[in-house]
């Protein structure tokens, strides 16, 4: 049957109009919806040897930061509330991990080219390298390898301090309605961790509180300052004395404030804090004066004196010994002091059980050993950041000779104490070693270890054998056995029995002390030889073998002078093709393995 001429027009105006019903409806879904709040990163390349960090966040919570930042290189300083956070995806070792970060650092250094800097706080109870808040900023802005190789040695001497270190840093802004990344490789940046109970933790400390000096009234005066035409802020370094009057308070106040007991530390606190700034107690009823003397030797050592300001001082009080502590943070270390620099509350006139204490720790600090010592057990850790920083930077990342300079100043403080207390000679008490003996360390039974993404179960007629099999394929998974001591300078061999599972021929072994001191080795279960074994760090690598036993059971080992007082051994099934520092990484099966849990030693070699 033929059309008449206007039923045509009306089918093709109908179908006309369905098309474009269709084509809107399209529209609206691709350009109205919203975009993901965690992009994964895209697939990139290292640059570097140094792990990497990969910050991903979409295209409009990066103009939030943008907007920001913009308005902060106008002002002069940062400014910041927790309202700036946004949600971003952290991407470590293969995993990710949802986040809120926002621009961190209080001058504009920390916000040049594309290279800002930021405070990042992990979601879901999640921690890289243990810490669940941090920050990454450019290396300059804490002294490059100075401040790493400061943290250590305060770290060496049981002082509270924090974990810090060094990461490759990419940028990944996920574009709206578009699957394209705009990629910013930002090079090096240094990782330092932040404040909460974990930190406390990390330093075996009882959770308790940190207080600080409030900064809003000294950022104030300094963008005033500014504001009238002074590029740095008229007298801005005035601000920063403890003379002046700074509000007490503490890291996550809210939450001290809702717990009975916090808020009873934080008060208890506080009011020794103030009664120390109004001249009402002495150092040493309100600090362990130990600490803070040896806090204070090793500050102006490293040159350190950053450190020393108001907004930069954090004290933790200890609940055991109803006394603060300093929290080493902020140094800026590496420079050389023109004198010493001492605790802002000292009072030489009333402080003299602190000030002899302080001479005892100058007599040790002054030493040229005493340097010696810890350049020599961090070389290998020094050569290594020092090789993969000099691929961004041209000039010194450390001098040596600089701390050097320092102790001079510290000899002329010491004989300076010696002779206003008549001092003849000190002689400095030799600790007791408190670590167990070898024999002593007790591997701690299946159910009390710690699994990530792995099923632990014991084999049904057996007493000592369990399985252990990947829960996810998908993500990273790995067994920890933790806090086993040891003794540094010795070389361990850490053993046992390893059979092939249902799926997957591979096993991995790492034997890991504070980042990014580690050694990792994979074991070929099929075939019964070692794929390889490969260390970062100051670890020494002394080898690993494999040897076959009765029923398919295979003997492992690794050999390893950890040069650490605490390590923890992460292993668990793997595939063969995983790289050897990657082991731990998602695969695509649910490998599995047996161990005999009896014939898993940690033996000291002779």
């Amino acid at each position: 049957m033929k059309l008449k001429s206007s039923n045509k027009k009306t089918y093709l105006f109908i179908g006309g109009l369905l098309f474009c019903i269709v084509f809107l409806f399209a529209f609206k879904e691709i350009y109205t919806k919203k975009p993901t709040k965690y992009p994964l990163p895209p697939l990139i390349e290292k640059k570097t040897g140094l792990d990497l960090i990969q910050i991903s966040l979409n295209e409009k919570n990066y103009l939030k930061l943008k907007k920001k930042r913009d308005k902060a290189l106008s002002v002069g300083i940062l400014e910041t509330n927790d309202s700036d956070y946004v949600p971003a995806t952290i991407t470590y070792q293969d995993e990710n991990y949802r986040a809120e970060i926002r621009l961190k650092g209080d001058w504009t250094d920390h916000l040049k080219d594309d290279k800002w800097s930021f405070r990042i706080k992990l979601k879901d109870n999640k921690t890289i390298m243990g810490m669940r808040k941090f920050s990454v900023h450019r290396p300059e802005s804490r002294g490059f390898i100075n401040e790493w190789l400061y943290h250590k040695a305060i770290k060496a001497e049981k002082i509270m301090g924090l974990r810090y270190g060094f990461l490759e840093g990419m940028i990944h802004v996920k574009k709206n309605h578009s699957s394209e990344y705009l990629t910013k490789e930002v090079g090096i940046y240094a990782i330092e961790e932040s404040f909460d109970k974990r930190t406390i933790e990390s330093n075996a400390r009882k959770e308790s509180v940190i207080l600080k000096f409030s900064e809003e009234d000294f950022w104030a005066k300094v963008k005033r300052s500014k504001a009238i035409g002074d590029p740095s802020g008229i007298f801005w370094r005035n601000f920063m004395s403890l003379d002046v009057d700074f509000p007490i308070t503490t890291f996550g106040e809210d939450k001290v404030l809702q717990n009975e007991t916090l808020h009873q530390y934080f008060k208890l606190s506080k009011n020794l804090l103030s009664d120390l700034r109004n001249g009402n107690k002495t150092i040493d009823q309100v600090f362990d004066v130990k600490e803070l003397a040896m806090q204070n030797a090793i500050l102006n050592l490293f040159g350190a004196t950053h450190g020393v300001y108001a907004i930069n001082v954090r004290f933790y009080y200890n609940p055991i010994t109803s006394k603060l502590e300093p929290l080493a943070f902020d140094g800026n270390a590496g420079k050389i002091i023109d004198n010493y620099i001492h605790f802002d509350f000292l009072n030489s006139q009333k402080d003299s059980i602190y000030l002899k204490e302080l001479a005892y720790a100058l007599e040790k600090v002054s030493n040229p050993s005493y340097l010696n010592n810890i350049v020599q057990k961090h070389k290998e850790e020094l050569t290594y950041f020092k090789k993969e920083l000099k691929n961004e930077y041209r000039w010194p990342l450390i001098k040596i000779e600089n701390f050097e300079k320092n102790q001079m100043i510290l000899k002329n403080e010491l004989i300076r104490l010696k002779n206003i207390y008549n001092i003849e000679n000190i002689t400095i008490p030799t600790e007791l070693n408190e670590l167990n003996t070898l024999d002593e360390i007790k591997i701690s039974e299946p159910n009390k270890w710690q699994n990530k993404n792995i099923n632990i179960s014991q084999v049904k007629n057996t007493k000592n054998v369990y399985k252990l099999e990947r829960s996810n394929p998908n993500q990273a998974a790995y067994v920890i056995i933790d806090s086993l001591k040891t003794y540094l300078n010795t070389t361990y061999k850490i053993s046992m029995l390893i059979k092939k599972g249902d799926i997957g021929n591979a096993f991995g072994l790492r034997v890991q002390g504070v980042f990014p001191n580690r050694i990792d080795a994979v074991f070929n279960l099929e075939e019964g030889t070692l794929k390889n074994i490969a260390n970062t760090g100051s670890f020494i690598n002394e080898g690993a073998t494999i040897k076959k036993q009765d029923d398919n059971w295979f003997e492992i080992t690794v050999k390893v002078k950890p040069n650490t007082n605490i390590i923890k051994l992460v292993f668990g099934p793997t595939n063969i093709d995983s790289q050897i520092l990657k082991w731990v990484s998602p695969t695509t099966n649910k490998e599995s393995s047996f161990i005999n849990y009896s014939s898993l030693k940690i033996e000291e070699l002779k």
